[in-house]
């Protein structure tokens, strides 16, 4: 096998993997969603939890309370996962640890980006300003798809800043202003530095 049929047996045991734990993830939802609602019936609300389940069920609390976590799956993000956009095991992560409020938001950026299990992890998602910073990080990191976007995304930013300056400065806390002064000094040293590379 050459390098380039190497490459692809490999990028189909990644597929492969996605598969499966998308499979498996929807198989134990679907028996632990269904044994919840039965323990809080049988248990009552007050008394019955993940935990008890985890231990009823010899799951890792941990595993259990992520798959359980699809509970917070709203019906567009369902669809998603049905259409196959997006793995099951993918939205229990994000719904698990995220803030399911902006869910649509976060699986989104999560299909846009192709996110791997790994960065969904590193995510912090509190708010929608939290996911558009971390897609322009993303976009950073990666390189914009095209030159234009960059150029539109940096303008944008700097067109906001142009408007803040007008500002008048009573508005902000006094001993915060010498520290938005080095700010400004320091992006405009970065700038000149870029310019002349």
């Amino acid at each position: 096998m050459n390098k380039q049929q190497l490459l692809k047996a490999y990028n189909k045991l990644k597929l492969d993997l996605d598969k499966d734990r998308h499979s498996e993830t929807l198989r134990k939802y679907k028996i632990l969603s269904k044994a919840y609602k039965l323990g809080t019936q049988i248990y009552g609300k007050n008394s019955f939890s993940v935990m008890k389940l985890s231990l009823d069920f010899d799951i890792p609390y941990t595993t259990c309370k992520r798959i359980l976590s699809l509970n917070k799956a709203n019906n567009k993000t369902w669809k998603l996962i049905n259409e196959g956009k997006i793995t099951s095991f993918k939205v229990a992560q994000v719904l698990l640890k995220k803030n399911h409020f902006y869910q649509d938001e976060a699986i989104k950026l999560i299909i846009d980006e192709n996110l791997s299990t790994y960065q969904i992890y590193s995510l912090k998602i509190g708010s929608l300003e939290d996911i558009k910073k971390a897609r322009l990080e993303i976009s950073i990191k990666n390189g914009f798809a095209r030159a234009s976007t960059a150029y539109y995304s940096f303008n944008h930013t700097l067109e906001r800043l142009e408007q803040l300056l007008i500002l008048d400065k009573k508005f902000l806390p006094k001993d915060k202003i010498p520290l938005l002064n080095k700010k400004l000094i320091k992006i405009s040293k970065q700038m000149n530095q870029w310019e002349s590379k």
